[in-house]
């Protein structure tokens, strides 16, 4: 968790696991501690009866955990539920509590749209990026986004050409970025639309957009410096580092070795792709 937490009650023996953050948590004071340093997104984290079990088969909190079925089961929100469970324990004084309760209140204030938005970038951030395109995607499909400024359109596009290109889709992200560009005139968007054209070797549109918006020399310059120091980075990543080595393993001949690497990496690919999508 980060941080040392004296906890009175039960230690859990099998941990509660938050999907968004792939956090485990092992006693109450901890789901507390957890709550607080992640209160901007706990409207997306699901407290339902899995958490009321294990309150109750692992922490025996039978109380409390009656206490949230009732609520899971009558449908209140997650303040509700967040106060249960805070007031459980002595982790928090009064004042803390109500501090959480300020700043729910707050967000609950937040126009559809942009509690929406929220949701998206805090699956972006914890790179949960299908379940983030999802949440953008969600928002042009209502009329709630004609309440948002235009700036906040460019926001949205920018996200999801950052969740595109964490994904391989550089073409979509490239595309995403120059929508976003459009809209906030921001040159960190049209810098990562031209890095995602680099990406996919798309040199025909990227020559052309650099003529039809007359960027500068001293600015293609800088972006390309830019560029490279990401590619260096990218090559120096573990995942580089172990394709390397599954190069030298078959110019030395080891075969066999080859393909229990690759199995292996596979394998480990495949589980981090699920982990990032299974919220």
């Amino acid at each position: 968790m980060g941080k040392l937490i004296q906890c009175n009650g039960k230690i859990a023996k099998v941990p509660y696991h938050f999907r968004l953050t792939k956090t485990n948590v092992y006693s109450i004071e901890e789901v507390c501690y957890y709550i607080r340093h992640n209160i901007y997104m706990m409207q997306e984290e699901v407290f339902d009866r899995e958490f009321a079990l294990w309150l109750r088969g692992e922490l025996q909190m039978d109380t409390t955990a009656d206490k949230l079925e009732h609520l899971i089961l009558t449908h209140h929100d997650i303040k509700d539920i967040v106060v249960t469970i805070c007031c459980s324990c002595d982790y928090y004084e009064e004042e803390e509590i109500n501090e959480l309760i300020r700043i729910m209140d707050e967000i609950e204030k937040l126009p559809k749209y942009a509690r929406k938005k929220r949701k998206g970038d805090n699956y972006l951030r914890c790179k949960s990026y299908e379940k983030a395109l999802e949440e953008y995607e969600k928002i042009f499909e209502s009329d709630e986004i004609l309440q948002a400024d235009t700036s906040v359109y460019g926001d949205l596009f920018h996200n999801m050409g950052v969740a595109s290109v964490n994904m391989g889709e550089f073409h979509e992200a490239s595309d995403y970025f120059l929508k976003a560009y459009e809209k906030n005139g921001r040159e960190e968007s049209l810098a990562q639309c031209l890095f995602s054209l680099r990406l996919c070797k798309d040199v025909e549109r990227f020559k052309k957009l650099i003529k039809e918006l007359d960027i500068p020399q001293e600015k293609q310059n800088q972006w390309e410096q830019e560029y490279q120091r990401v590619v260096e980075n990218s090559a120096l990543s573990q995942s580089s580092r172990q394709i390397e080595k599954l190069r030298e393993l078959v110019k030395s001949g080891s075969v066999e070795e080859y393909y229990d690497k690759v199995n292996t990496y596979i394998v480990r690919w495949k589980n981090e792709y699920r982990r990032q999508i299974s919220v």
